[in-house]
């Protein structure tokens, strides 16, 4: 009875615990604008499954003209990343415009699963249209042509232009070295960052695990604008859930003009048999 009652315990079986999976993690890098942090808001509410644990987050300080140190920008950038590699977690990162550039150097010196730029400013701003950022501090070229009119518009310092080109001259080169699979997009009526400026930097990447889609119409804030921003959202997804750039060698129909031209060669071979038999002489 007792020897009985023992052997339970001793089978009894242990749950183990197991620690839940933890979510991918998206890391934002937002480009040279007053929104800031606030131009991917469409990305936290289009995620509905919550599939990703987003992250936005400010790199500057558009009301201290001060703040105006790009390394410092980049700085905080990097302590964000950090911070999720330290948890051992699977990043993401998405660099919009200057954040494109930044999200590309921290791809070099951190441990990012996959990288997508949408516009990087990898080359510097239309010429035409530097006069306009430097007197309005590209307040209304990085807005949205539909904001309310009345409502005063916050500025960008002017010191923080100077900063901008400092470090999109400082961290463009970095592309060149990124190993982890890379996704562009780009508008083709982009009217800050010209679209040779993905190009250019497409080519530059020195493995095959990237892609660069053109959007038609789309403009340089790709995700508000209202033709293609829904477009480049299900481009993104497609692209972390390994539709896009998997890296697993895909089986292909048999090529169909192959296979007839074999079967060409074989009947004119076959006729060529039956002729030569027919003409071989009887002894």
């Amino acid at each position: 009875m007792f020897k009985w009652l023992s052997s339970l315990f001793s089978k009894k079986e242990k749950k183990e615990i197991s620690s839940p999976v933890q979510k991918p993690v998206v890391i934002t890098i937002h480009g040279y604008g007053r929104r800031r942090k606030h131009e991917m808001d469409n990305l936290l509410l289009w995620d509905k499954e919550q599939e990703f644990e987003i992250v936005q987050f400010h790199m500057y300080d558009i009301f201290d003209e001060k703040d105006c140190d790009w390394m410092l920008w980049v700085s905080r950038a990097k302590e964000v990343v950090d911070s999720y590699a330290m948890q051992k977690r699977e990043i993401y990162l998405i660099g919009f415009s200057m954040g494109g550039v930044i999200a590309s150097y921290l791809a070099t010196v951190c441990p990012v699963k996959k990288l997508v730029l949408l516009a990087p400013a990898f080359q510097y701003i239309h010429l035409e249209n530097i006069a306009s950022l430097i007197t309005k501090g590209a307040a209304s070229l990085l807005s949205s042509s539909s904001e309310k009119k009345d409502i005063k518009e916050v500025e960008i310092p002017r010191p923080f232009y100077g900063a901008f080109m400092d470090l999109v001259k400082a961290l463009k080169k970095y592309i060149a070295y990124v190993e982890c699979p890379v996704l562009f997009i780009h508008g083709d009526a982009d009217e800050v960052i010209p679209l040779k400026s993905s190009i250019n930097a497409f080519e530059k990447i020195k493995h095959q695990q990237k892609k660069l889609f053109i959007l038609h119409n789309g403009h340089h804030r790709l995700l508000t604008d209202e033709q293609v921003n829904w477009e480049c959202f299900q481009i993104i997804m497609l692209f972390f859930h390994n539709k896009i750039l998997h890296g697993e060698v895909i089986e292909q129909a048999e090529d169909i003009l192959e296979v007839m031209r074999k079967e060409h060669q074989t009947e004119q071979h076959d006729e060529a048999d039956t002729i030569k038999k027919e003409v071989e002489p009887i002894i």
